[in-house]
């Protein structure tokens, strides 16, 4: 809930995904329903992983486009 609110607060973008499995995750530790450990890990992995997996896709996919128009297309 404090990430989100931060992001909501500082105009961040916040995926869609990530705000609701949160909002999924903090209504059951709410009511006392029981939040299972193995969800728990699989939301903070998300949370933490999102960022890093994307910036290095990104520069793979920007690397691989570079590469084909300079090197095989040969457009200099």
């Amino acid at each position: 809930m404090a990430t989100i609110g931060a992001a909501d607060y500082y105009g961040l973008p916040v995926s869609t995904t990530h705000v609701l499995s949160s909002g999924v995750a903090g209504a059951m530790a709410a009511n006392h329903s029981g939040l299972q450990t193995q969800t728990l890990r699989n939301l903070l992995l998300a949370w933490v992983l999102t960022l890093p997996v994307c910036m290095f896709l990104g520069a793979v996919l920007f690397a691989s486009g570079f590469y084909i128009v300079f090197n095989i297309l040969g457009l200099r």
